[in-house]
């Protein structure tokens, strides 16, 4: 009988170990992560989208990574520094430029439909939604060409050099008190008492963020919609116009209105760009060269003053 027992196992061998390996294999496979949810200060279109059901799973793979700051005072001021911060900074940027390029190809899809008469209600909503946010009027004659004009000179990412020198310049390469403390990686204020950091010197706050992520998407609105920032937004359309990638450096040379040090400090940001090959980074985010083209073309200062 055990002669016999034996026999089976034996000639079960083969099987057993295939369901062992199968199953070894199986168990190794790591938990898939799950999106992390960011809270912001401030109104960010991707939370107001509303889709047609067709379309809601292009906008369900853009997810936020948080990822903490490294010790960037631990390191010498060095090219070690600089390139971990980079290295650091560089794939949240890409990821927030992600999320506003997707809504870019919305609303240019949408431009296509509304050339036929062919929004739904909903997809209005949606652009009335996107509209309000990127702080683009609606006139009285609705979705006409100077509002599509306006809204994409405003939905549109920035440069990755530009907003790295920036960054490196305001936060003096992340080893501020601002940029550890209160996630303040741009040096952005803000004027109702208890809004941030108070600060000797004058008035207002440094703004207080949840995390870079959020400084960075704060940071990204405040180009894309203020209107001292307005030659900036043109100077990008243009090399889109002509089928370039936008380039951050162009578009530093319009930032006079960023900083009270005006042509010194773009002189500075320039420096730190051309120093660090930054514009090497330009090409980390694919340029979306479809435009408003069943109109007449968009001219370079077309968007209205705000």
């Amino acid at each position: 009988m055990m002669k016999s027992c034996w026999s089976c196992w034996l000639s079960a061998s083969p099987y057993l170990t295939v369901v062992f390996a199968l199953t070894a294999w199986w168990l190794s496979w790591p938990t898939p992560p799950q999106p992390v949810p960011v809270a912001s200060n401030e109104p960010i279109a991707q939370e107001t989208l509303r889709f047609d059901e067709a379309e809601a799973d292009d906008a369900s793979g853009l997810q936020v990574t948080l990822i903490p700051a490294p010790n960037f005072s631990s390191i010498s001021l060095s090219d070690d520094r600089k390139q971990t911060f980079i290295a650091w900074l560089l794939p949240l940027i890409a990821q927030e430029n992600a999320r506003v390029l997707e809504l870019r190809r919305e609303a240019v899809r949408l431009y296509g439909l509304s050339q036929q008469n062919r929004l739904s209600l909903k997809q209005k909503e949606w652009l009335v939604s996107l509209a309000t946010d990127y702080e683009v009027d609606l006139g009285a004659k609705g979705f006409d060409l100077p509002f599509w004009q306006n809204l994409l000179h405003r939905v549109d990412a920035i440069p990755p050099s530009l907003v790295l020198a920036q960054a490196a310049v305001e936060s003096g390469w992340g080893t501020s008190r601002l940029a550890k403390d209160a996630h303040n990686f741009f040096g952005i204020m803000c004027f109702k008492p208890g809004c941030g950091v108070p600060f000797d010197g004058g008035p207002g706050e440094f703004r207080r963020f949840v995390g870079v992520n959020d400084s960075i998407a704060f940071y990204m609105r405040l180009i894309n919609t203020k209107g001292a920032y307005r030659a900036a937004r043109a100077e990008r359309m243009r090399h889109r116009l002509i089928g370039d990638v936008p380039s951050g450096l162009a578009l530093a040379k319009t930032l006079l209105s960023y900083s009270e040090l005006g042509s010194r400090y773009i002189d500075f940001l320039l420096k730190i760009m051309r120093e660090n090959k930054l514009d090497e980074y330009d090409g980390a985010d694919l340029p979306m060269s479809i435009e408003v083209n069943e109109a007449p073309a968009p001219s370079v200062q077309s968007e209205p003053v705000s």
